[in-house]
């Protein structure tokens, strides 16, 4: 046995005993390859090989740091689409797995409606600026398959550290069944009822546990602000603004203006348990269905002097959310304003893959017009070609039940009536008001060959492609 041999052999043992495709490809290798290796092979011939000798040491070493519901798995042809394949990764960087951006249980369609595109551009450093991308990194979710980055005693630590940068002290405040007798009068009263449909008292303990006695979240009250600090790194706060009067506010600098004196409040409190200035805002506008003005304003980090793509991974993933919404819609004068700030934290420990080229806006345009792409809608390739890509943004997807994390465009897109319709054919008001429907779509910045399917098991709907 030559010290090819060996190789191959040394990395067939170490493979997690779970990984039999893996073995099986190595196992089921080419045995002209092989021969051709001791004969002395070109770089050409040598390149399927050792991509996949690549994704089995690879596969040994990622897999025991990952979940043990597939976050890593083995790169070679994992699908084809029509005309378009997903070829083997290259030897350096292992396959991204990759699931449906949209999510299972969605419901409806995401879509956005306003008078012209400009009201849905959101000011990324990375705006008409896409194919000076290069490279950009991309992330293993860390609290993927339901794993938490905090227990109770550092929720408590980051309550504490946030109260002594605000000058408050934040008191815990147990969640309700925690109270003296409510866990027995929830346990007496859901196994009556769990008993009487047939339930095993195992069942109903598994239930009881998982549904009732479970905490997720531990919140903190100053008088009537409260702080939540979840377990998977989210800091969130609730705010009451009785100063402030409860009208309607429609014009969406007057509304970043508010939210921005609000977060001013608390910037020292975030920045203390984040370590991050969030030092620009940024505000989308669209109206609802009765043709009320709705806004959305959140702040990131933005610092002039970095890369640019770390100034776009910045404005996709470290940004803290502001919303007032009495402040778009209430009616009522009387009504109390609540604002509610939220960061989510688990970006944080995110652990990153590797480095992967981002490709050009318009070739990701190529992309959805070849129909490979991510949407709550459906559209046929001939209904794709008459619509007109009205927008474009780049962004992470940084969606929970995805198990890696990677730069994905956001296409906004309009149609001819008679292929998508309109929310609004049948209403005079927003009729009245020319507003038009952006349908939105998801198609990955980074080549797709560089993907490979998330399992199902794992919480994706279907693979990429």
């Amino acid at each position: 046995m030559d010290n090819f041999d060996q190789q191959i052999k040394t990395a067939f043992e170490a493979l997690p005993p779970a990984d039999v495709y893996l073995k099986n490809r190595l196992r089921n290798l080419p045995e002209e390859r092989q021969v051709s290796r001791r004969r002395g092979l070109t770089v050409r011939r040598l390149v399927p090989l050792a991509a996949a000798l690549a994704v089995v040491i690879v596969a040994c070493i990622a897999i025991p740091q990952l979940s043990n519901k597939g976050m890593m798995h083995e790169a070679a042809p994992p699908a084809e689409h029509e005309d378009f394949t997903l070829a083997e990764a290259p030897v350096e960087l292992p396959g991204i797995p990759f699931g449906s951006i949209i999510g299972e249980g969605a419901m409806g369609f995401e879509a956005h409606m306003n008078k012209s595109a400009a009201e849905l551009h959101r000011d990324s450093p990375a705006y008409g600026r896409e194919n000076g991308l290069g490279t950009m990194p991309v992330y293993r979710n860390p609290v993927f398959g339901g794993q938490r980055l905090m227990d109770e005693a550092a929720a408590r630590e980051i309550a504490e550290k946030f109260g002594q940068a605000t000058g408050k002290t934040y008191v815990y405040a147990p969640p309700y069944w925690m109270a003296p007798g409510e866990q027995e009068r929830i346990r007496e009263q859901v196994g009556e009822k769990l008993r009487a449909t047939g339930d095993s008292e195992e069942e109903i303990e598994k239930v009881l546990r998982e549904q009732f006695f479970t905490q997720e979240s531990w919140e903190f009250k100053y008088g009537e602000e409260a702080l939540t600090v979840n377990a998977w790194g989210g800091v969130s706060l609730t705010v009451p603004l009785p100063d402030l009067p409860s009208i309607r506010i429609t014009d969406r600098t007057k509304y970043e203006s508010v939210c921005l004196q609000v977060y001013q409040s608390y910037a020292a409190g975030y920045e203390a348990v984040t370590g991050l200035r969030f030092n620009n805002a940024s505000t989308a506008f669209d109206y609802n269905i009765y043709g009320e003005e709705m806004f959305q304003t959140f702040f990131y980090v933005n610092n002039l002097t970095d890369p640019l793509t770390k100034q776009a991974e910045d404005y996709a993933l470290r940004r803290l959310d502001v919303n007032i919404p009495f402040a778009s819609m209430a009616e009522e004068p009387d009504e109390v304003l609540v604002a509610y700030l939220s960061y989510d934290g688990s970006h944080t420990d995110a652990t990153e893959l590797g480095r992967y080229p981002v490709m050009g806006l318009e070739d990701a345009k190529q992309a959805l017009l070849d129909g490979h792409y991510e949407a709550s809608v459906s559209a046929t390739k001939e209904e794709l070609a008459r619509a007109t890509i009205e927008e474009a943004e780049l962004i992470y997807s940084a969606r929970p039940w995805l198990s890696a994390w990677m730069p994905v465009y956001r296409l906004s897109l309009t149609f001819p009536p008679e292929d998508m319709g309109d929310w609004n054919n049948n209403n005079s008001k927003l009729n009245a008001m020319d507003l038009r429907n952006y349908y939105v779509f998801y198609v990955p910045a980074v080549p797709p060959e560089y993907l490979v399917p998330q399992q199902e098991d794992a919480g994706a709907l279907r693979p990429a492609y």
